[in-house]
């Protein structure tokens, strides 16, 4: 089982549900962990039972997510069971939900931001408050990535506990891909097929970074292929 750390205050749910869908159709078990502030993935997937209270996991098309629940323990009480999943993809935007997941000791972890002010701001003041050194890819949403834009992310970030991985992803955030987005969200479905060329390579590159060598990108990209 891998952990893989989400960072910031960029709705991510639709990313991590592309993600997930992606690694589930190359076999590996994925549960998305929504420990945001605001838990949008509350409102997209359905809780199964009627049980009261706000923690829960659910399923949506094939994919297992929790929202609620402060750490793992949380959930493997609320499952009755070990997990047993192949990766866990633990979304976070506050320091006390990266600090309970222990996101900062995790191999691999992705900080998701525009540049939009807030966004950084956001991401700032939780980089702020770690105490222990972490090393963090760039995911950037952004239809072009400036030399200034980029350096001024850096300027923010340069006095905090990071530092940033070779590798940087950029999803270019296009019309096409908003409106293929919104469609998925409208019918209930994951689908890659309306987005662009674009978006799909950028979403088998990440992926191919959280697998590793358990798969190779050529598996990858026939997958998001198909979806």
């Amino acid at each position: 089982m891998e952990q893989i750390g989400f960072i910031g205050s960029y709705d991510k749910k639709d990313l991590l549900l592309n993600v997930a869908k992606v690694l589930s159709n190359l076999n590996k078990s994925t549960l998305i962990v929504d420990a945001t502030t605001f838990q949008r993935l509350r409102y997209v997937v359905p809780r199964i039972s009627n049980a009261q209270g706000n923690t829960y996991v659910s399923e949506y098309l094939d994919i297992d997510v929790a929202l609620g629940f402060m750490n793992l323990n949380g959930i493997m009480q609320y499952l009755g069971h070990n997990l047993n999943y192949d990766f866990i993809l633990i979304d976070t935007d506050n320091i006390q939900t990266l600090n309970s997941f222990m996101v900062p000791t995790l191999a691999k972890n992705f900080f998701v931001t525009s540049y939009d002010e807030y966004e950084l701001q956001r991401g700032l003041e939780v980089f702020r408050m770690m105490q222990r050194p972490m090393e963090i890819y760039k995911v950037i949403y952004s239809a072009d990535i400036s030399t200034k834009e980029d350096e001024y992310l850096n300027h923010l970030l340069e006095n905090c506990n990071i530092s940033w991985k070779n590798e940087k992803i950029q999803f270019a955030d296009t019309t096409q891909d908003k409106k293929a987005t919104l469609e998925n969200q409208l019918v209930r479905q994951i689908s890659l097929k309306k987005h662009s060329s674009i978006y799909k390579d950028s979403l088998e590159y990440l992926v191919s970074i959280i697998a590793g060598d358990q798969m190779s990108q050529i598996e990858i990209k026939k997958v998001i292929k198909r979806i």
